[in-house]
């Protein structure tokens, strides 16, 4: 396995030729590190991009970006060296919006580049976001919450102040999550698979189905057994609907 560490990006790829990459978005809070052990389990053709935004991870020292535009525009910046090749994009709850608004992007600048879109436990874009508002909710409520998404305790930081900074990162995506609104209907030109989690209170088959309005190509829901963070818990199966995908690619 051969990696390749930059500001913006992890890179990892099997040592074969890499015919198309998987650049990934993480969710809410969440360090893209996580997703490292994805290059075990894609195609030897598919190499792996972790997109590593402020305030994530390796980044946590500097703060999270708070407002879409300089969310998107940075971003975009950061990838469109990669966004120039065969490339598919998967985002879960906040990244899945990231993912989507990348290939807008990517389609308009780079068309035909972007293979395939996977949106995970992410709502579609005319969807209203939940009620009430989880990012403005007051520091018991909003660990209550937490908690009844299927986050455990053991993901909290031990000390105090690693805790706040944590709590701070949350909500601020979490308020990206909220916020976020789309009416571009069918404006993609890119195959579109949505995943959701059975028991994910936050993006259920409801809040999703509608992801089939913003795509003029192939569009399947898929069901995922899990909470909203089955991003974890189900690996496996999503790395077998990734490689299903992706896999006449390397032909």
């Amino acid at each position: 396995m051969q990696a390749r560490d930059e500001k913006w990006l992890m890179v990892l790829n099997s040592g074969e030729p890499a015919k198309t990459r998987l650049i990934c978005f993480p969710q809410t809070g969440a360090d893209p590190q996580q997703l490292r052990n994805w290059s075990m389990g894609l195609a030897g053709h598919i190499e792996l991009v972790l997109v590593r935004l402020p305030g994530h991870g390796s980044r946590q020292a500097e703060p999270p970006l708070d407002d879409w535009p300089r969310l998107l525009l940075d971003t975009f910046a950061a990838l469109q060296p990669l966004l120039a090749e065969p490339h598919a994009l998967f985002g879960h709850g906040l990244g899945g919006m990231l993912a989507y608004e990348t290939a807008k992007r990517a389609q308009a600048q780079y068309p035909g580049q972007t293979r395939h879109l996977f949106i995970s436990a992410c709502r579609s874009p005319d969807h209203p976001s939940s009620r009430p508002l989880l990012h403005a909710l007051a520091t018991t409520p909003f660990h209550e919450a937490m908690l009844s998404l299927g986050a455990t305790p053991i993901q909290m930081p031990r000390d105090q102040a690693s805790r706040n900074r944590y709590e701070t990162l949350l909500r601020t995506d979490l308020k990206l999550f909220e916020s976020w609104r789309d009416q571009s209907t069918g404006s993609l030109d890119i195959p579109l698979t949505a995943l959701y989690g059975s028991e994910d209170p936050l993006a259920p088959a409801s809040n999703m189905a509608n992801w089939r309005e913003f795509t003029r190509r192939e569009f399947e829901l898929i069901e995922v057994a899990g909470n909203h963070f089955f991003i974890k818990s189900q690996r496996q199966r999503l790395l077998r609907i990734i490689n299903t995908h992706l896999g006449l690619l390397g032909e």
